[in-house]
């Protein structure tokens, strides 16, 4: 199991490769980074989950973006594997 220091998208590849039932996550990465942007909009059950019986969410779909996004910006290797 990854680390709570990890970043978000080596938990997510970690994962993936764990209900694949592979050993080595880093094959996952590129498929982690594509589902974390598959969330970048929050669907209107998200945020009424989030804010319930509030008249409209305020930042709150920014701030999810914002989130999304630096996950999907992360990076998990060392800088010289990275492009």
């Amino acid at each position: 199991m990854a680390s709570d220091t990890s970043s978000m998208i080596e938990r997510m590849a970690r994962a993936i490769a764990s209900e694949l039932g592979m050993a080595d996550w880093r094959p996952y990465v590129d498929v982690a980074r594509a589902a974390a942007l598959a969330m970048r909009e929050p669907t209107v059950d998200m945020l009424e989950a989030a804010l319930p019986d509030m008249p409209d969410w305020g930042y709150l779909p920014e701030d999810w973006r914002a989130m999304i996004d630096h996950v999907a910006q992360e990076r998990v290797f060392p800088s010289r594997f990275n492009s």
